[in-house]
């Protein structure tokens, strides 16, 4: 940290005490239902507790990926209230998914950190509401259908989510109420630019023409094989969402429209 904060760099951590997830896999609820081993969620807000106190210490700017419990929300309000420079993430599937939709052994469902209780999941939206976390991130990691034919137990972690993510929030949160529209756009552009110094982010004379277009009228039915990503392993296939992209453009040129094969 102490490095990090002399080269202006954030120290973006994956929260885990690994003597207490101790090679477990799923939420404990889950994985007694299913038969495997639970991975404790105090094992991610250990962590977080951990650091925030030396990022207090340093002064360094600590970035918390894909929060998922309710105490490591808390954690990170009282570490912001208390004047460490500290912000956080949160997914789309620890938005919307909790670890009762695990009721049988497919991996599609397995991802680190786990899919957690529904008191984890409001709490997460609470903190992403009031600022307590402060961007989307989808934590995409695909995976062959081998890879994860072996069973929660043996698949490797993760899940798509970098086409779905906009839908998927846009439908189950903003389109009832419960998030307000430019608070999902900032959080998916403006704010990650600010926190990362990345060019773009936001849209005004002289910025990078960076513009995803999307059309909220049109909802269809989410169809792992028509993703435009080799990776398939999505817990949301036949959900059904609006708000798709429609056209990309990348520094004022045209890069991906609907309907074509692959990208430019």
């Amino acid at each position: 940290m102490e490095r990090a904060k002399a080269a202006l760099l954030p120290v973006v951590i994956h929260s885990e005490d690994e003597t207490l997830s101790l090679d477990g896999v799923i939420h404990p609820d889950a994985a007694k239902r299913i038969g495997v081993k639970g991975l404790l969620p105090e094992s991610e807000a250990a962590m977080i507790a951990r650091d925030i106190l030396l990022a207090e210490r340093t002064g360094a700017h600590l970035h918390v990926c894909h929060v998922s419990t309710e105490q490591s929300v808390a954690l990170i309000r009282w570490a912001k209230a208390r004047g460490v420079r500290i912000t956080a993430e949160v997914t789309p599937h620890h938005l919307l998914l909790t670890e009762s939709i695990i009721t049988h052994d497919d991996a599609v469902f397995k991802v680190n950190p786990p899919l957690q209780g529904e008191r984890d999941r409001h709490a997460c939206l609470e903190g992403f509401l009031d600022g307590t976390l402060d961007i989307i991130a989808t934590d995409h990691a695909p995976h062959t259908r081998e890879e994860k034919s072996r069973g929660i137990a043996k698949a490797p972690f993760g899940m798509v989510g970098i086409e779905t993510v906009f839908p998927l929030l846009y439908t189950y949160l903003v389109a009832p109420g419960v998030v307000p529209l430019n608070r999902l756009v900032d959080a998916m552009t403006r704010r990650p630019t600010e926190l990362f110094g990345l060019p773009g982010g936001i849209i005004r004379p002289g910025a990078p023409a960076d513009l995803a277009i999307v059309r909220t009228d049109e909802e269809r039915r989410i169809d792992p094989e028509l993703f435009y990503s080799k990776g398939r392993n999505t817990p949301f296939a036949n959900w059904h969402a609006a708000g798709w992209t429609v056209r990309t453009i990348l520094r004022g040129r045209q890069i991906f429209e609907q309907g074509e094969e692959r990208y430019e």
